[in-house]
């Protein structure tokens, strides 16, 4: 059995201290069933990129992705809020609840991180690890739990007890390092051996599961083998959060790292697949009611109007008829016309909130962002 670290009695606390990647003594075994599971997600992952390129607006694409991807990562550590609440909130007179800014934080944090790496040309260093964590915990409550910076103090984590806090900085250093070394370890390996590694560690006292759940879709992007932000592997771990953490934990008690890569490689896998199959759907949808704009007699008189207020409702889902009007540029009895076309088609429904102010639900994107492929 492989040791993967050594423990550390400080008080009555016995510390788990993780050797340093790679895995050693022995190196981390590629057999056959990894080799197969890797081309399989090599394959998926091609396909979801080659989609990604087709899309008209990736960018619009990329924010419903990047929610999903913070719903059911912050799901997996009890923080529980809805598609529709996230959507909804600009709109609202008060502020979000705070599972829902802790949702929120999660695509803040992802996106001040993949402006490190790709605006101003860092590396995945522990600065962009602490900048997303700050980004993350800055509101919601989170604040309490020291925002971009490691812990001070003892965590338990079930029956792991981490490395103490004066040994992160080294650790962390160590991991930096090997993120950025070269290796004979494929980068997608690479990537879930991080993941593992940075989860034993456990350098924070909150933010650990979804900063390191993320550190997975930024080593994926950086090394060029996701162009987009556009996959959710917390929908996998979530699905299968029992073995997840079994998983995880088998690496420290039991060297096996194996274990642990086949189920990564497989959600990784599952969730191409899921994220290339919504995709797909989104983009008949789009296809079909552009279409739908050019021939219906009913928008004869307000095509190119319809043409880019349906563009603003794949950006935003659930909108209002002067949150459309404003950014759109367009006249609000005009707006009013073309959502009352959309609603006769059954495009989109019309709710009411807060008194009497009407919100419009995008609802035929929503089942797609909502519905279970795998």
């Amino acid at each position: 059995m492989r040791e993967t670290g050594k423990y550390q009695l400080l008080g009555d606390l016995s510390y788990f201290i993780p050797y340093p990647l790679p895995p050693s003594n022995p190196s981390l075994q590629l057999n056959t069933e990894i080799i197969s599971l890797y081309g399989e997600a090599s394959f998926a992952l091609g396909q979801l990129n080659e989609m990604g390129s087709r899309l008209p607006d990736p960018n619009r694409f990329i924010k419903a992705y990047v929610i999903k991807e913070a719903l059911l990562s912050s799901a997996i550590e009890g923080i529980h809020t809805t598609l529709i609440d996230v959507f909804t909130y600009p709109l609202g007179e008060s502020k979000p609840n705070k599972d829902t800014q802790l949702v929120l934080n999660y695509t803040k944090a992802l996106d001040t991180a993949l402006t490190m790496l790709k605006s101003e040309g860092f590396p995945i260093v522990t600065r962009v690890i602490l900048q997303a964590h700050k980004a993350l915990m800055s509101a919601g409550e989170g604040e309490k739990a020291a925002p971009g910076n490691y812990r001070k103090q003892s965590v338990r984590v079930g029956d792991h007890v981490p490395p103490p806090s004066i040994e992160i900085p080294n650790l962390m250093n160590a991991l930096e390092r090997y993120i950025n070394e070269s290796s004979e370890i494929p980068l997608l390996i690479k990537a879930g051996l991080v993941h593992v590694q940075f989860e034993t560690i456990h350098p924070f006292l909150d933010g650990n599961g979804r900063i390191g759940r993320l550190l997975i879709v930024l080593m994926l992007i950086d090394s060029g083998l996701l162009n987009l932000p556009i996959l959710y592997p917390s929908h996998y771990f979530k699905k299968h959060h029992y073995e997840y953490y079994q998983r995880l934990d088998r690496v420290r008690t039991h060297g096996d790292f194996e274990g642990w890569i086949i189920y990564y490689l497989k959600a990784l896998r599952d969730n191409a697949l899921d994220a290339y199959n919504r995709a797909k759907e989104i983009e008949a949808l789009e296809s079909s009611l552009t279409d739908l704009i050019q021939k219906d007699p009913h928008f004869a008189k307000m095509r190119e109007t319809a043409s880019r207020i349906l563009n603003f409702l794949f950006m935003q889902p659930i909108t209002t008829i002067a949150d459309i009007s404003q950014k759109s540029g367009k006249a609000y009895n005009t707006v009013n016309n073309v959502l009352k076309q959309f609603i006769s088609l059954g495009v989109i429904s019309e709710n009411i909130i807060h008194k009497r102010n009407k919100v419009y639900r995008f609802e035929l994107y929503l089942t797609l962002l909502e519905k279970e492929y795998t």
